[in-house]
């Protein structure tokens, strides 16, 4: 409860004139002092009645265009505002943003009209969620005043805070990073590296000081860099396809699979002195850990990701475009060997259907939001872990993609039988 200045003002006057009875010893002006007082009572009472009438009318109901959402995706809010107001007070009702959302557009506070009777007022706005997971609104705000008091109410009410938002992380969509105009060479670091010098470019930031050549650096007053040729050696990729939380989950064999991916990421950061981990759901692209030489920071990543999520996106052993073309080779053939008139009318039916569904089925999103997302990598060799739940028709596209780089593949589902087997 906030004073307004008018209140104030007669607060201080009361005690004033209270304090020049007590001196004067002058009844009237002590009940002069009384009487504001009274007054000022009066008008808190008044106003406190009023502001719980308005509290008690206020309803608000929530729609969002599209939930869930992926973070940093702009989300549509409509809601219908229903309030009261009141004679000579002014009130203004705040739809609360759920945390981590920003107001990208559009406004969230309405002034109520001071009409005893109910009313509805509507609001439209834009927001964009910061942070993946799933949010509630913070509620409504209702703000009151007159000409003595102010109050803010904030309603919490399980009513006030839905619908819940549910926020999908975003992709790693971001173009691959790119070296010097005219190189392609590694930055990174490594033992294996050659000993022979293949060429020399201009110093750029980030390199590393200890391929200086301080003499030519010095000879033409920029500083040089030492390109080497020899073996680089890649640690291997980690792709773990965690499954969907609308699916049931077998808790040991999910157990067993945290477990193994921890496992790998010690061994190839010892191995390697670094480790990358992809995270997916069915062709759905979540999170990647890049080049992390902190092993400790790597399974505080991995345990905050690893759990069964949402799949904005399901395949349904969705047919490769690939495959489709091989089955219309197959069939044409087939076409060019057999004479039978019943079988060229079968194989004729089967390529009709075959170039029927090629033709109006196109690659994936996934696919080239994987070779995105690839092509920021280095490495020869990725280990895909997975437990084989339901439909995998999207490892044959992550396959797909790393065996067309020439990337060996190697592929661990984690069944019930292996993890039996293992050791505790």
């Amino acid at each position: 409860m906030l004073l307004r200045r008018c209140t104030q003002g007669l607060c201080l006057t009361s005690l004033l004139l209270i304090s020049c009875a007590f001196i004067l010893d002058d009844l009237a002006i002590l009940l002069a002092g009384v009487t504001l007082i009274a007054g000022i009572l009066g008008q808190y009472l008044l106003f406190d009645n009023s502001l719980r009438e308005i509290v008690a009318s206020v309803e608000i109901q929530r729609s969002l265009s599209r939930n869930p959402v992926r973070k940093g995706t702009s989300l549509h809010v409509t809601a219908v505002l229903t309030c009261r107001g009141a004679s000579r007070m002014h009130t203004e009702v705040t739809d609360l943003l759920p945390s981590h959302t920003t107001l990208e557009e559009g406004v969230t506070t309405v002034t109520i009209n001071p009409d005893p009777s109910s009313r509805t007022y509507p609001l439209s706005y834009q927001i964009v969620p910061a942070i993946h997971g799933t949010h509630h609104f913070s509620g409504v705000s209702v703000n009151v005043r007159n000409l003595f008091f102010e109050d803010t109410f904030q309603l919490t009410r399980e009513r006030d805070c839905g619908p819940v938002l549910s926020v999908q992380p975003s992709g790693l969509f971001a173009e691959p990073e790119s070296e010097a105009a005219g190189t392609t060479a590694s930055r990174k670091i490594s033992a294996w590296r050659g000993l022979d010098i293949h060429s020399l470019r201009e110093y750029i930031h980030g390199d590393d000081l200890r391929h200086v050549d301080w003499k030519i650096s010095a000879k033409y007053d920029k500083i040089f860099v030492r390109k080497y040729t020899g073996l680089i050696s890649h640690p291997p990729l980690i792709i773990v396809d965690l499954p969907w939380n609308g699916a049931p989950c077998p808790e040991k064999e999910f157990h067993r699979m945290i477990s193994v991916v921890t496992g790998m990421v010690k061994q190839i950061v010892q191995t390697y002195q670094y480790v990358s981990v992809l995270f997916i759901s069915g062709p759905n692209i979540l999170h990647l850990i890049r080049e992390e030489k902190n092993v400790t920071h790597c399974i505080t990543d991995i345990q905050e990701w690893m759990h069964p999520v949402d799949r904005l996106v399901h395949f349904y052993r969705m047919p490769d475009r690939t495959d489709l073309r091989s089955y219309v080779r197959h069939t044409e053939n087939a076409l060019q060997q057999t004479t039978d008139s019943q079988n060229l009318a079968f194989y004729e039916m089967l390529r009709d259907r075959y170039l029927s569904v090629l033709q109006h089925q196109r690659n994936p999103a996934f696919s080239g939001q994987l070779a995105r997302t690839l092509s920021r990598l280095q490495m020869t060799e990725a280990r895909i872990i997975s437990l084989g739940l339901g439909d995998s028709s999207h490892i044959r596209y992550v396959v797909r993609q790393l065996e067309s780089q020439n990337i060996r593949v190697h592929t661990r589902i984690i069944d019930a039988a292996s993890a039996r087997g293992a050791r505790p």
